[in-house]
């Protein structure tokens, strides 16, 4: 215990000591380094407008966004308040108040209000802090106490409401720092872990809490696009829009910004979503039962909406589902390229924009066996199959929708989409294209949903769900 108390009174009285000569500090060298940043793109002409950059001092806890202008590589530090759309401040001098082109960003996001470091007084609390933590039970990420600076003068109320113009380079404190780049104002995103960090105190909402999430949307949502005749047998999760923009990203490792100096840091942004395409096929037994198939919907389960900020990982605890429309092409269509009462084979083709999708998880206990019949959860596709059938007793047609609904288990696997970290609950995306090939065929005769028998990964099976109508032919 004494121990303790002397270490505490050393590492005390040095604080005071080093607060002392606070003037001298600051008349000989500043405490702030200029950045900037640059970009490789694979495709130019896909970029995002806008990109954000994490700025987090890993040591003397600091953080930060700034806003990077993608066409001539100007920025600014914004905090939280622009990160999505309707946060977005009036950036308009004419309307409203302006900080007045202050390039350090002032008071914008949670981090100091003074970018140079803390205040004396900051500075004693903080070797008080981290003493008392060295202490605490939990383990907590390493800090030290930044160069301390005379107390800036308190901002103005009403003021701050309109981010910084944009600039060649930014100021920041230097220190050890890892940056992080994503898109700003991607509609698909939810935001709104990031800025909880940006506003929390580290120790309390630590990087490695920090994610960004997709959009999810209960089925009932009128916003969801969706067939109007849909039920839902794989109720596991909500969904996210089809064909969600593109996700770049992109990380350094720790990093030194140094004082009185220009640093360059590079970004090589990549996409964290796959383009895939699905492909199935549709046999067609006509002989008791005439009829056309007119569009086939397809919902696509596993897929991951959480990414990892600090890593750009995929958590494969937390997936959603897509819907999505396919493409028909009928083996014998008309002269409209539609299908046809004689027509006996379509292939169906979907593509979607997502992360990844990840299989069905094998359960505590559970045999190979019993993962292949699960029909809930992640892995898991489902179809309806809008037909016209032919009543020969009234000459006239009626419609008829179909379910359907397989475990992709063997499929997934030999589709090889996703690369599972070594602790089994991160995945990265193998690439940005992907396949997925169903070759067990719907075999649908207009009675009901079965299989075509073909063996190898055929062994997933579709299972017929619903059908709106019985006929009686």
């Amino acid at each position: 215990m004494n121990s303790k108390k002397l270490l505490y009174t050393l590492l005390f009285g040095a604080t005071l000591t080093s607060c002392t000569e606070v003037e001298i500090c600051e008349r000989n060298h500043p405490h702030t380094g200029d950045v900037n940043f640059t970009y490789t793109w694979n495709k130019p002409e896909d970029k995002p407008k806008r990109m954000g950059v994490l700025c987090y001092r890993v040591v003397g806890q600091w953080k930060e966004i700034a806003e990077v202008n993608t066409d001539d590589l100007t920025l600014r530090l914004i905090g939280k308040t622009t990160i999505t759309p309707e946060n977005r401040p009036n950036e308009n001098p004419d309307e409203g108040d302006n900080t007045g082109g202050d390039n350090t960003g002032g008071n914008t996001g949670g981090g100091n209000t003074d970018a140079t470091g803390p205040t004396e007084t900051e500075n004693v609390e903080s070797v008080k802090r981290q003493v008392l933590l060295a202490y605490a039970d939990e383990p907590t990420e390493p800090t030290e106490p930044t160069e301390p600076t005379e107390p800036t003068e308190p901002t103005e109320p009403g003021t701050g409401t309109t981010p910084p113009p944009f600039t060649p380079t930014i100021k920041i404190p230097r220190g050890y720092y890892k940056f992080a780049t994503f898109p700003l104002d991607n509609p698909s995103i939810d935001y709104s872990e990031l800025e909880q960090f940006i506003e929390k105190d580290a120790n309390k909402y630590p990087l490695q809490n920090v994610g960004l999430s997709y959009k999810v949307y209960d089925i009932k949502d009128p916003k969801l696009n969706k067939p109007l005749a849909w039920q839902d047998f794989n109720p596991y999760a909500k969904y996210i829009q089809p064909d969600v923009e593109p996700l770049y990203y992109d990380s350094t490792t720790v990093q030194q910004v140094r004082a009185d100096r220009q640093t360059t840091f590079e970004f090589k942004p990549k996409i964290l979503s796959q383009n895939i395409d699905i492909n199935f096929n549709i046999v067609k037994n006509t002989d008791e039962v005439q009829f056309k198939v007119t569009e086939v919907w397809a919902e696509i389960s596993g897929v991951p909406i959480y990414i990892k900020m600090n890593t750009g990982y995929l958590d494969i605890t937390k997936t959603s589902k897509m819907l999505f429309k396919t493409d028909i092409k009928p083996s014998n269509p008309d002269d409209n390229g539609n299908d046809t009462n004689e027509n006996k084979r379509i292939a169906c083709h979907g593509n979607i924009n997502v992360t990844g999708v990840v299989n069905v998880q094998r359960g505590y206990g559970e045999t190979l066996a019993d993962v292949r019949k699960k029909i809930y959860g992640p892995g898991i596709m489902q179809v309806v199959i809008y037909t016209e059938v032919y009543n020969p007793k009234t000459g006239h047609t009626f419609p008829q929708k179909w379910q359907g609904i397989i475990n992709l288990y063997n499929t997934l696997n030999k589709a090889k989409l996703m690369t599972t970290t070594s602790d089994n609950k991160y995945v990265y995306r193998n690439g940005e294209h992907g396949a997925i090939n169903i070759s067990a065929e719907i075999l649908l005769d207009g009675k009901t949903v079965g299989n075509i028998d073909k063996g190898g990964d055929a062994l997933d099976r579709w299972i017929q769900t619903d059908s709106d109508i019985n006929i009686d032919i």
